[in-house]
């Protein structure tokens, strides 16, 4: 994924929603391209956004949709359940 450099010590939220999204895959494990087709059906999605795609507001708010029912519509915050 691209990496953002923040103006005026204030991050875009472009790069907060690539923080999210990238934050998401590396706890659930998921690949980028599993989660793009499991949150809006678009498996390049991600690859996509890596490359410099900016994705629509209606689309973005479909995976943070998507990222908070994973986590268990905690908003993101919550570590996955341990197995006994």
């Amino acid at each position: 994924m691209r990496t953002f450099v923040q103006r005026s010590g204030m991050e875009t939220l472009e790069g907060q929603f690539i923080s999210r999204a990238g934050a998401f895959l590396g706890r659930s494990g998921v690949s980028p391209m599993a989660f793009g087709t499991k949150a809006v059906g678009d498996p390049n999605l991600m690859p996509e956004i890596g490359r410099g795609r900016s994705p629509s507001l209606r689309t973005a708010d479909r995976i943070l949709t998507f990222i908070a029912e994973q986590d268990g519509g905690s908003g993101g915050g919550r570590d996955p359940p341990r197995k006994p």
